[in-house]
């Protein structure tokens, strides 16, 4: 089906290819990543230590902490007790086990600088390791606290984006399509500006291209997201969306991207954030419930668990 091209005026330097067969399933995943695995090159050419560690979750990040602690010792350990476990001061068990467990322990203190002094190195072998494991765990926490002040200090925009977006009365007689956002932290965000952008595949010359198109908004600028923020795009003559209807929006294989940009006062930097919605992710004919009130000690109130909810409304 063409779809007015040369109305239209489709975008070129999105960044997406318009030749359906090197796309995936969608363009822009549910989280905002760009849907694309990169292949051909080795596990060392692709592999980034500091961003696989600084954008991993805070229970993997922890749990890489403990166990690489706990795999250091281990081998520092087993180093003590093969170049003799006489060489630490104290008496000593003639169990293996026992052994290990008192060259552990020795080796958490030596590794963190503790050092209690009930058990001490003697001899150049066990003095040699122990310094090198002092400096070793210098250098590990010392890595260890970048990463966590990276962790930290990173703005991260935490905009909660509804799981639908919607084909809603607008006007009275006329339609838009709907999505709505909110920001679900305290922190204040401010020069707030959204763009949207409607991706279909065109039928030129029986060829399927990707077409793009920048939609226009009710409003693509707010000066601070207080609460929640409905993005509008009216579907009216201009808009490539006028004419179609739910059936089309699966035939053209649509897809919707939003990307929000905003000042983030608590970090005092820019953040940004993008949400994709397809085809089977627009509800026709349904308007979003209200989740704006008060209380009765009167502050206002956002209900975040009706977020998402929506009633229907069909429309023409």
């Amino acid at each position: 089906m063409k779809i007015r091209t040369n109305i239209i005026n489709s975008l070129k330097n999105t960044g997406f290819s318009s030749i359906p067969e090197n796309e995936g399933s969608r363009l822009i995943n549910k989280d905002g990543q760009v849907n694309v695995k990169r292949t051909g090159l080795a596990f060392s050419q692709r592999f980034n230590l500091f961003h696989w560690l600084i954008n991993m979750s805070w229970v993997q990040f922890f749990g890489f902490l403990l166990i690489g602690y706990i795999l250091v010792n281990i081998a520092f350990g087993l180093l003590y007790v093969i170049f003799g476990i006489d060489g630490l001061s104290g008496p000593h068990s003639d169990k293996f086990w026992n052994q290990f467990l008192e060259a552990y322990y020795f080796s958490s203190q030596t590794l963190t600088t503790l050092g209690y002094g009930a058990i001490s190195p003697v001899g150049k072998a066990h003095n040699l390791i122990a310094s090198l494991e002092s400096f070793l765990g210098l250098l590990s926490f010392a890595t260890s606290t970048g990463l966590l002040y990276g962790r930290f200090s990173r703005p991260k925009a935490k905009l909660l984006f509804t799981k639908n977006a919607l084909i809603s009365p607008y006007k009275g007689s006329e339609r838009a399509l709907m999505i709505r956002l909110v920001n679900r932290n305290d922190d204040q965000l401010i020069n707030v500006n959204a763009s949207m952008i409607l991706s279909w595949l065109d039928d030129n010359n029986g060829k399927k291209e990707r077409r793009f198109k920048k939609l226009d908004l009710e409003f693509s600028h707010i000066d601070m997201l207080v609460s929640s923020w409905t993005i509008v795009h009216p579907i009216s003559d201009s808009s490539p969306m006028n004419g179609w209807n739910l059936e089309m929006l699966k035939e053209l294989n649509v897809e919707v991207f939003l990307q929000v940009d905003a000042y983030d006062q608590t970090y005092s930097q820019q953040i940004h954030t993008r949400a994709s919605y397809k085809s089977e992710e627009i509800i026709w004919g349904a308007k979003f419930r209200k989740v704006l009130g008060s209380n009765h000690k009167g502050e206002a109130i956002l209900k975040l668990d009706e977020f998402d909810d929506y009633d229907l409304m069909p429309i023409s």
